[in-house]
């Protein structure tokens, strides 16, 4: 038989979250809540050392070892607990199903949902995925994703990109100093438009110009651009637009 982790007596995050989780777990006898409350309070006011979450922890385990009051159940919940923990290792999660672009989840908040389902109803699946099971309504499979990057900050690291790919093989135009033409790459929200620049303080950007054009310069850009795995289409005004 699998038995549940216990968690470290010295990792004070994981036990404060420990105790978080299970002040919140579901109990079916009234006073099981308030023997948990005077087990925590209990042992953090003798705790003599700077772990009182860790010793709390501790001393629920020893109690759900036992047979006094609400020990079979204090017991059961623990064990969804440290179930919970050991399942969810992941920082963010989006559910399925959901909808197109959901939000994602953080995993604080998916050990939550497990603890309130249960060991029994909170499955491992393929690939770190946490599969929650709901009856006869079925299940959702939380699978763990990378944290969302706001649309701002994604530009900018395209445009970072961008400039890594082409600075050893094109000039890069430096428009604070207006010291000579050259490609400009600026960000377009999520995306990024490569093009030409001469210095001219009244000047925009000259999609057209010879070098850009029909000097090969574009047609360089969208090979390396290319070639790095980025999306690269030249728009109507002859600049190119750079996605991911």
């Amino acid at each position: 038989m699998q038995t549940e982790p216990r968690l470290p007596a010295t990792d004070e995050s994981e036990a404060q979250e420990f105790l978080e989780l299970l002040e919140g777990a579901p109990f079916t006898a009234p006073y099981t809540g308030q023997v948990v409350d005077w087990l925590i309070r209990d042992s953090t006011v003798h705790a003599p050392d700077a772990s009182p979450a860790a010793r709390a922890v501790d001393a629920l385990w020893r109690y759900a070892d036992g047979h006094d009051l609400g020990a079979g159940e204090i017991a059961e919940r623990v064990r969804d607990v440290a179930h919970a923990m050991s399942l969810v290792a992941d920082e963010h999660y989006a559910a399925d199903p959901s909808p197109r672009r959901p939000r994602p989840v953080h995993g604080r908040s998916v050990r939550k949902l497990c603890v309130a389902a249960c060991r029994r109803r909170s499955l491992a699946g393929p690939g770190r995925t946490v599969v929650i099971a709901q009856g006869t309504h079925g299940h959702t499979v939380y699978r763990p994703v990378a944290p969302s990057v706001p649309p701002d900050r994604a530009g900018e690291t395209l445009r970072h990109e961008v400039l890594t790919v082409l600075a050893a093989h094109v000039h890069l135009a430096d428009r604070r100093t207006f010291q000579g033409s050259g490609v400009v790459v600026e960000c377009r929200h999520e995306s990024v438009e490569v093009t030409w620049w001469y210095p001219d303080l009244e000047a925009e950007p000259d999609h057209h110009h010879p070098a850009w054009s029909t000097g090969g310069v574009r047609l360089l850009c969208s090979a390396l651009l290319r070639g790095e795995g980025m999306k690269v289409t030249v728009q109507p005004n002859g600049a190119l637009l750079v996605t991911r």
